[in-house]
């Protein structure tokens, strides 16, 4: 074999290793198909669900972003993954880190075409999720282009024991009504009937206060001082989604007026703060089992 053709044969070969595997057609959020590497090693995660899922199922992303509001991981999940590097803001990453961590694949749950365009040129891209959801779709999605469906139904299966256990803990307060509230700079709202951490509460049989059972995902416009008594309910979280600055002030203040103390959760010991990061965001199967692990603990602490 001459000189030159040995060359050649070594390039093509450098070339073939250090191309992904596309060994696997896979289908989206959005019922795209996404051709993935049949084991990808260097998976960058874009959004909260993407990092919750992945850790869930024992895997560690390469790369992610800061929490909504925060400026690192979801507080809930840093413990978990304090070596991921942060490569930029939810729906803001800086692209430049982004080809430094040379992903095989990338996980994000933005549906915008020409962020979608960008990072396809980078890595396989894959959309886990659409707005509303439930987390256990995204779940399944994931573990399946991960080349792990078995992680995600066993996961599924041990969440449900979970709730049963709740439930049955939590016997004394099926019907009762729970408030689901976010703080922010320019005051509370709370979350609609079909929001994650809704969702959560009435799989554990409490029901959203008559007020606040409007259809959606999202949350109610904000609040003035002189409206929370729409705050009110048998039971009342709120939460922010940093826990220091604007918002984290503008709850502590309020906390103290009389407006606040008279509301009836205030006055007969069922408020709770909660991480706002996990309660009030787009949520995921670590978020969900915490979710129910507070709602225990707060029944427990308001008991005598």
């Amino acid at each position: 074999m001459s000189d030159l053709l040995k060359g050649f044969v070594a390039a093509v070969t450098l070339l073939l290793f250090a191309l992904p595997a596309q060994a696997r057609s896979v289908t989206d959020a959005y019922g795209e198909t996404v051709d993935v590497p049949d084991q990808p090693q260097r998976v960058v995660a874009l959004s909260e669900l993407d990092l919750d899922a992945m850790l869930a199922l024992g895997k560690t992303p390469v790369g992610a972003v800061n929490g909504r509001g925060q400026s690192g991981l979801p507080g809930y999940l840093s413990a978990r993954a304090p070596q991921i590097d942060i490569i930029g803001d939810l729906g803001n990453v800086n692209t430049e880190l982004l080809l430094e961590l040379q992903p095989d694949l990338i996980l994000t749950a933005t549906d915008r075409p020409e962020t979608l365009e960008l990072y396809r040129a980078i890595a396989p891209t894959v959309v886990t999720a659409k707005p509303g959801e439930p987390w256990q779709s995204s779940l399944q999605l994931i573990a399946d282009v991960l080349g792990d469906p078995d992680a995600a139904e066993a996961f599924s299966a041990s969440y449900q024991t979970r709730v049963l256990q709740a439930r049955e803990a939590l016997a004394a307060q099926q019907g009762q009504s729970m408030s689901i509230v976010r703080w922010n700079p320019k005051g509370p709202v709370y979350m609609l009937e079909d929001s994650f951490a809704s969702q959560i509460v009435k799989e554990l049989g409490f029901v959203r206060p008559e007020q606040q059972r409007e259809p959606g995902f999202t949350h109610s416009q904000a609040l003035s001082l002189e409206s929370l008594d729409l705050l009110d309910a048998d039971w009342l979280v709120v939460g922010t989604l940093a826990g220091t600055g604007e918002a984290a002030d503008a709850l502590n203040q309020a906390r103290d007026t009389p407006a606040f103390q008279q509301l009836g959760a205030v006055q007969s010991g069922q408020m709770a703060p909660v991480d706002g990061s996990l309660w009030t965001s787009v949520g995921g199967p670590l978020a969900a089992m915490q979710v129910i692990d507070d709602v225990e603990n707060m029944v427990k602490a308001s008991k005598p």
